[in-house]
């Protein structure tokens, strides 16, 4: 993957910087036929940085089983700058497929310890009660929707605790002291969702009693929400510090006193 993701770049004038696993593969809830969903971000060319034209912030690339989405440095920093959950995984992903950023783990450890656990708790419930509406509706009854839905939900309720919800679901469950219902579900059909295609049905006579517990369990979480748990200055100091010593790397010490006018 590392080979491909420098090949998709010899034609490009962007730098790349920094490309991770996403998705069911980085779960560990992943099928035979689950795609690679590539994600990350990359630094314009000096030639488009400086340009009084806006350029596309994000690359997108389909091909096969192949899904890669790339953002430009300043999109990516936005969204991170705004506690974004999605991206927040992205910066903690353990199967990493290709790193060019300096002192990347000490960033990567300040943007940890100033994320905001309200926003982690608003998208991964949210992420769970759209599950939930495919699978009340039987437009999308997949074992696949229906781990989503409960990663979603048990990454929630870690949000109200202040706890960084892990990213795979194994080291998930071990994040709780005890298995609530909901667990025991995922426990005993994750292999069966592991060795079937992703468009396959749950049985039909386990989706009601699947569905219940997981609308109890969204309805309990509805009534803790989290308070705002960080400083966002401090994270936008944090970002824009960075921001400043990557633009410099690439392109030169002037980029930092252009910046400032």
């Amino acid at each position: 993957m590392t080979e491909e993701i420098k090949t998709l770049f010899e034609n490009r004038t962007e730098h790349p910087l920094f490309y991770v696993e996403s998705g069911s593969r980085l779960w560990g809830i992943a099928s035979p036929d689950s795609d690679y969903d590539v994600r990350g971000f990359h630094l314009q060319s000096k030639e488009q940085y400086f340009d009084f034209k806006k350029h596309r912030d994000l690359i997108e690339i389909m091909d096969g089983d192949f899904d890669f989405v790339s953002y430009d440095i300043d999109k990516m920093f936005g969204l991170l700058a705004k506690s974004n959950p999605t991206v927040f995984e992205w910066i903690r992903a353990h199967i990493i497929y290709f790193n060019n950023l300096p002192n990347w783990d000490k960033m990567q450890t300040e943007i940890i310890e100033n994320f905001d656990f309200k926003a982690l708790y608003y998208h991964y419930l949210s992420l769970a009660k759209g599950n939930i509406n495919l699978m009340e509706t039987d437009k999308k009854f997949t074992y696949k929707t229906a781990f989503y839905c409960i990663r979603g939900l048990l990454s929630a309720e870690l949000a109200t605790k202040k706890i960084i919800p892990e990213l795979l679901i194994d080291k998930l469950f071990d994040q709780f002291e005890t298995e609530n219902e909901v667990i025991k579900i995922a426990k005993e059909s994750l292999e069966k969702k592991k060795s079937k295609t992703e468009k396959e049905d749950v049985e039909l006579e386990k989706k009601p009693i699947l569905l219940s517990k997981i609308k109890a369990y969204a309805q309990e979480l509805d009534k803790n929400v989290p308070e705002p748990s960080n400083n966002p200055e401090k994270l936008k100091t944090i970002l824009r510090d960075y921001s400043f010593e990557l633009k410099n790397h690439y392109y030169g010490k002037s980029t930092k006193a252009q910046q400032r006018v």
